[in-house]
């Protein structure tokens, strides 16, 4: 809620001033409890800083303080007389963060020419998207590129709702937007490469449609290239000084309830969305899609390695953590239900999760390689997953996937739960059976028809999870198998 109108001083007070540079200092030296003191404090001093609230709002998200977060937006909006465009941020600060019925709320209320009428249809039309409302999001994302037929962006999204194979017209548009592109950055291209390979897929032609996936692949290598020895030695870290005694032993000196998480891991593309749309049907369970949140704690600890978490649990015991995490979920799911929590590299964090959240049950989901392989390569990533772009790059990250499941299966034994994909949709009802009681949820009956569940869903399967369960892109690599040898010879080697 916007704060009332309030009488403002010119300048900040000096007291406020000492706050920021105790959060400028706090910034610097990455002291997380420092940083969100700071800026309560500035807040709560209601400072004239104008345009500077907006930052200091994206700054309490990047720390998972969203109430913190809500008030500086807050501030920003008053300090711009409640204007529209001030408004607009606010809707796009409350998308971030995962609360989509409250920023499609605050869109509708907004004029249709803010930011500008582009914006403004393409937002209305990503949201609609996320909540799984396709007809709104077709008809949206349609206005947006028969407005701006150059914005790769729209017609990504559209592809993920369209089937090209009965919509010849739009395809036809698709094509004939290809003479606009000249002058659009990489991301503008990559996005509109990997829509034009999605409608190629959808039509049958698979030497045009994989063309058009490593066309948009070369243009997101532009702008970020992956990293395998950084990631390499992340996953090392993650798996160090673990063994099944260690994590028995903090776990048993934890004494905060932690069975409020529930963690889902997995490669992308390979069925954790639709395993959290199971758990996210039963009415006891939020799905809390990318919370990303355990990467907040290990910053705290200062590794992911047993090392250092040995060092901080000797510092602080395990009972610190425990309340950090019910505070981050709170700041999110204010609620009491369960939440999922299914971040891309959740298995990074798996040792510090079954050490500190004893209680949490862990679940990893398993797809064959190179259909998972082939799905990674053909979804254009908004953000991040830069291994996706080459397959020989996928390949190696799926090898150390693989080390670490292999890891966390001979240390964790019975309490991880192995998910095939394969499996869980050829006999859905057996394996949602063992999900929910892996998970200490009795049965209900909507967990058996996820599809109907009405949530929103903020991953590329969005419209996927709207189906009924099904086999459809089981083998869905096969008609790709000969374009796909990079990734099969890199993997098997």
């Amino acid at each position: 809620m916007t704060p009332p109108p309030r009488t403002r001083s010119s300048s900040p007070s000096p007291a406020t001033l000492k706050w920021v540079e105790k959060l400028q200092l706090a910034l610097k030296r990455g002291n997380r409890s420092a940083v969100v003191q700071a800026i309560r404090q500035v807040i709560a001093r209601r400072a004239p800083f104008g345009p500077q609230w907006r930052k200091i709002a994206h700054l309490a998200v990047d720390y998972g303080e969203l109430t913190l977060a809500r008030e500086a937006i807050d501030l920003f909006v008053e300090s711009e007389g409640g204007s529209a465009a001030a408004r607009f941020q606010k809707f796009d600060l409350l998308a971030r963060t995962g609360m989509f019925a409250e920023a499609q709320d605050l869109l509708a209320s907004l004029p249709e020419d803010v930011p500008d009428p582009v914006s403004n249809a393409f937002n209305r039309g990503a949201l609609a998207f996320y909540l799984g409302e396709g007809d709104e999001a077709m008809r949206q994302l349609k206005k947006v590129t028969e407005v701006q037929p150059s914005m790769g962006q729209a017609w990504g999204l559209l592809a993920m709702v369209a089937d090209f194979s009965s919509d010849a017209e739009l395809y036809k548009r698709l094509l004939a937007a290809q003479r606009h592109l000249g002058r659009c950055t990489p991301d503008q291209l990559a996005a509109y490469s990997y829509a034009l390979g999605k409608a190629r897929a959808d039509l049958g032609d698979h030497a045009e449609a994989i063309e058009a996936f490593q066309y948009g692949a070369r243009y997101k290598k532009q702008q970020a290239r992956y990293d395998r020895e950084g990631v390499a030695a992340t996953a090392a870290a993650a798996m160090h000084g673990y063994s099944a005694e260690r994590i028995a032993d903090i776990a048993g000196r934890q004494t905060k309830p932690t069975d409020r998480t529930i963690f889902v891991a997995g490669l992308p593309r390979s069925g954790t969305t639709l395993v959290e749309q199971i758990l996210a049907s039963h009415s006891e369970v939020l799905g809390g899609a990318e919370l990303s949140l355990m990467r907040l704690l290990s910053q705290d600890i200062g590794g992911l390695d047993f090392p250092a978490l040995s060092r901080d649990v000797e510092q602080r015991g395990p009972q610190w953590a425990a309340r950090l995490w019910g505070h981050l979920l709170r700041e999110r799911f204010p609620g009491t239900g369960r939440v999922v929590d299914k971040s891309v590299d959740g298995f990074f964090y798996f040792g510090l999760a079954s050490a500190l959240l004893p209680d949490a049950p862990l679940i990893w989901v398993k797809r064959e390689p190179l259909d998972c392989a082939w799905s990674c390569f053909r979804t254009h990533f908004a953000v991040g997953l830069e291994w996706t772009n080459d397959l020989e790059d996928i390949a190696f990250h799926f090898r150390l996937a693989d080390r670490l499941l292999a890891h966390w299966q001979a240390v964790l034994g019975d309490r991880l739960l192995i998910v095939p994909y394969e499996q869980l949709v050829a006999e859905p009802e057996q394996w949602t059976s063992r999900i929910l009681g892996h998970c200490g949820l009795p049965a209900e009956d909507q967990c058996f028809a996820p599809h109907e569940s009405q949530r929103a869903v903020s991953t590329a399967s969005a419209m996927q999870v709207r189906e009924p369960i099904n086999r459809k892109s089981v083998g869905s690599a096969e008609p790709y198998r000969a374009w796909l040898e990079p990734f099969i010879a890199a993997y098997d080697k």
